[in-house]
């Protein structure tokens, strides 16, 4: 019995890596198309692209990092940020991020580009449900 049950714990966490290594793959593939989609919806240039992407990235670190501040809060525990503080740090992180894209792409697309981040999270959202729905049928 003993044998058995270590035999089926290596199996488990042996599929732990190739589980992971979807997700990762799978985040790769929606990471390259959101650049795809928000190049060409921008329409930058090569020379916008190069400039524009490493400040995006920068933004995306902090966006996520103002995120999981916020995650504790659902438990309404020591160092939770209420919704209010979260909406305002938000807020200011987006206003930092356009000043810094109007310094490298022009204002026009800067301005755009919260438009078509919501865009492409949108499509995202309903590629998935519609692929969700599929399934089920």
């Amino acid at each position: 019995m003993r044998q058995l049950y270590i035999t089926f714990c290596f199996i488990v966490f042996s599929c732990f890596p190739i589980l992971a290594q979807d997700n990762k793959e799978q985040f790769e593939r929606i990471e390259t198309a959101k650049v795809a989609f928000i190049s060409n919806r921008l329409d930058l240039s090569p020379q916008e692209a190069q400039k524009f992407f490493p400040i995006y990235n920068q933004y995306q670190r902090e966006i996520v990092n103002i995120i999981r501040k916020k995650r504790p809060a659902r438990s309404s525990g020591p160092g939770s940020m209420n919704a209010l503080d979260f909406d305002s740090d938000i807020l200011a992180c987006k206003k930092k991020y356009l000043e810094k894209f109007k310094a490298v792409i022009p204002s026009a697309k800067a301005v755009k580009f919260f438009d078509v981040e919501r865009d492409f999270r949108d499509q995202l959202f309903r590629e998935l449900e519609s692929r969700s729905r599929d399934r089920r049928q």
